[in-house]
């Protein structure tokens, strides 16, 4: 029996998380379907992709070289499918985008407005998630685009830089932290940290800076909602959060003491693309339609 797409979305899941349960939660199928398909694909195709040592999964030459050619052929067939979206109703078109929360926010709602009233014939799908999540989504092919933050590197994709910006610190006037300007990220180590959660790019971004300092931040908790960071440092002085400048402006207060602080490197959006992305007339008068946009 020959593997259908599906089945193969399936293989290349376990393939990449190396965890069956994982893969079966990310698919929407039980872990006993999960394992019985990757049974049957190896034993079809003669095929060895792990090796089973105790309750782990070690991915064997064989799996690393078939993941590297799913991820390629997969892409293709999304890509495939919209372009038969597009030529099946040429009149009405979509664009499937990932945006984080934060961005869309503090940049996407008057673009995403815009576009609507200059093309109603075409529907925006939007996903709001954060952009780890999105980087998985689009390499998938779940999404044409996904708008993300530097560090993003994938020989698969092409990026465009759309803005930049910096991280502010936010801490309460009562901490007495406020009444001196903090120089360098490492001062915090200390400190309890409200910050983004692992879903952001932000979270992986403090990390990285902390981890060069040969420190670890005290992060006392994770959201997803970043003006309920905000709210957390404004009613309660020990706690101090970090998120994007044009973020914390939004949300000014005279309770809020705040300013850029580095970490390495600034906050830097960027519009993503696969290489293989098929252009349709709907995806392409929305990139030409944000490039241009943030070139104003």
């Amino acid at each position: 029996m020959k593997s259908t797409l599906k089945q193969l979305k399936y293989i290349y899941t376990v393939l990449v998380t190396e965890n069956i349960s994982r893969a079966a939660e990310k698919c929407f199928v039980s872990q006993p379907a999960m394992s019985q398909a990757v049974q049957e694909f190896e034993s079809e195709h003669d095929l060895l992709l792990f090796e089973r040592v105790g309750k782990k999964l070690k991915i064997t030459p064989q799996g690393v070289e078939l993941k590297k050619e799913l991820a390629v052929f997969l892409l293709a067939a999304q890509d495939f499918q919209d372009k038969l979206s597009e030529l099946k109703d040429d009149k009405r078109g979509k664009v499937r985008i990932g945006i984080p929360p934060v961005t869309l926010s503090v940049y996407f709602y008057d673009i995403l407005s815009n576009f609507m009233l200059q093309h109603p014939d075409i529907e925006l799908d939007i996903l709001e998630v954060g952009a780890n999540r999105l980087i998985n989504d689009l390499m998938h092919g779940e999404i044409e685009l996904a708008v993300l933050i530097e560090p993003f590197d994938n020989e698969l994709c092409k990026k465009t830089t759309l803005t930049e910006s910096t991280f502010s610190i936010v801490i309460n006037k009562d901490n007495p932290l406020s009444q001196k300007k903090v120089e360098d990220i490492i001062e915090l180590k200390d400190h309890p940290l409200v910050t983004l959660n692992e879903d952001f790019q932000l979270y992986d971004v403090i990390m990285t800076a902390f981890k060069q300092r040969n420190a670890k931040p005290n992060i006392v908790f994770t959201s997803k909602q970043w003006d309920l960071l905000i709210n957390m440092v404004r009613h309660n002085p020990d706690t101090i959060s970090i998120l994007p400048t044009p973020i914390v402006e939004q949300y000014a207060n005279p309770q809020l003491v705040s300013y850029p602080i580095s970490l390495d490197r600034n906050w830097e959006i960027l519009l993503v693309e696969r290489k293989t992305l098929s252009k349709t007339l709907s995806n392409k008068k929305f990139i030409d339609f944000v490039t241009d946009w943030f070139k104003k």
